[in-house]
């Protein structure tokens, strides 16, 4: 479902979702294996087992439902000297297990498949025009999220990107920028001050690299 309007300058895309799911396939709960079982396995032949501590399996006994909003506004000015271009983009997605069976999946596996993605992420980007000169600001947010792996559930965050461009000429452009521009980190997994797990969230939604930065010289060839 979906709607596109203006209001005044600005062009607007609206667009909401709901997604049923049923015997949805994933991997099970991790299961652990007894002495008693490790060694039943090896003498009926399974010699494999010897090494075997855990194990899961694929499961298709549980339902979901997944429901959301996209929102989409673009718009233009002058300032500055020159043309401004904007674009702000929202996201909000809810995700609920419906039906489960609580032999294969456990409360764990069930939060990390609602709450292992941000539940909200946002964008704001200005495109700026001047002359031979392009400069542009980035601003995205990204929801809290669960991490099943830590045990752990972490804040959102701001992350900013900014670039300038200069064209030379039709040909040539020399860009400078940066993602990440402020080197912002995920939060520490608490467990890893002991020595247990990663620094970082294996799944945070902007990654534990901090931030990049590049220059870049483009020419085209005619």
């Amino acid at each position: 479902l979906g709607a596109v309007f203006d209001v005044g300058p600005v062009s607007v895309t609206v667009d909401y979702f709901n997604i049923e799911l049923k015997d949805r396939i994933t991997v099970s709960q991790l299961f652990s294996l007894l002495p008693e079982e490790i060694d039943d396995l090896v003498a009926s032949g399974v010699t494999s087992a010897a090494n075997l501590q855990n194990f899961r399996f694929f499961t298709n006994d549980f339902d979901t439902e997944t429901d959301g909003i996209d929102v989409v506004a673009t718009w233009s000015g002058e300032m500055l000297g020159g043309q401004t271009e904007y674009n702000l983009a929202f996201n909000h997605t809810n995700t609920d297990v419906t039906k489960f069976n609580p032999d294969t999946l456990d409360a764990t596996r069930i939060r990390e498949l609602q709450e292992g993605l941000p539940e909200n992420r946002l964008s704001f980007t200005a495109n700026h025009f001047v002359g031979d000169w392009r400069f542009l600001g980035r601003v995205n947010y990204y929801d809290g999220w669960y991490d099943s792996e830590d045990g752990e559930s972490y804040d959102g965050e701001w992350l900013v990107d900014a670039e300038a461009a200069y064209s030379f000429n039709t040909d040539l452009t020399l860009t400078i920028g940066a993602q990440n521009l402020f080197d912002t980190y995920p939060d520490e997994n608490p467990g890893a001050r002991s020595g247990v797990g990663n620094r970082y969230s294996q799944f945070t939604p902007f990654g534990f690299n901090g931030g990049f930065y590049y220059a870049r010289l483009t020419w085209t060839l005619d």
